[in-house]
């Protein structure tokens, strides 16, 4: 199946990270005065950040410096396209509890791996032959990675010449692992819905 209709399944917006926090919190419903009662509880920021440096890998350091209160203005925008995969993955409640425990492993997808999966799963062998050496492939992955992660062509074009892209940080492997499974609760979620409708 290619390709770039699989890519159509994703979020095209980011999700700020507050209302990330309530979804991940189970409090996104809750009414004003109730949601004021827990994000004022005197823990609640320090289940935020740990719920954030776990879900990206990074130290809690880097995520107070997005900033002092419950809205993270400072994260990046690549950042909040994860959150919005992981929302669109559908993050539960057992999720949620192995972060706080620190015993969550963010899935972590190596570049290489995602382009074959959006650009040449389908194909014949004959046809990913043709796919790979035809001139414009390298530019297809590049214009690929740009669109899934919300980063700049220059940025991802140093991170090399190859489909590899050994140079890819870390981070940018989480949110292709986010990207994959909400691509993958799409396409199960739409294969039931088939199945009933048949």
């Amino acid at each position: 199946m290619n390709n770039y209709n699989t890519l159509k399944i994703l979020p095209t917006q980011g999700l700020e990270p507050r209302q990330f926090l309530r979804y991940c919190f189970g409090i996104a419903t809750l009414g004003a005065e109730s949601l004021l009662e827990e994000e004022t509880d005197s823990q609640y920021r320090k289940k935020c950040i740990t719920v954030l440096s776990h879900v990206f890998n990074i130290e809690k350091a880097t995520v107070r410096k997005w900033g002092t209160d419950l809205n993270f203005d400072g994260m990046p925008n690549y950042c909040k396209i994860g959150l919005a995969y992981i929302q669109s993955a559908q993050i539960n409640s057992k999720i949620v509890e192995t972060i706080l425990n620190g015993e969550y492993v963010p899935p972590i997808i190596e570049p290489q791996i995602f382009l074959e999966k959006i650009l040449l799963d389908g194909l014949s062998e004959q046809q990913r032959v043709q796919t790979i050496s035809h001139t414009g492939f390298h530019a297809s992955c590049i214009r690929t990675l740009t669109q899934v992660l919300h980063v700049g062509a220059r940025s991802v074009q140093k991170w090399g010449q190859d489909i590899t892209f050994s140079k890819m940080p870390r981070i940018h492997k989480h949110t292709l692992g986010y990207a994959l499974a909400a691509i993958s609760k799409s396409q199960h979620q739409s294969n039931n819905w088939n199945q009933r409708a048949a």
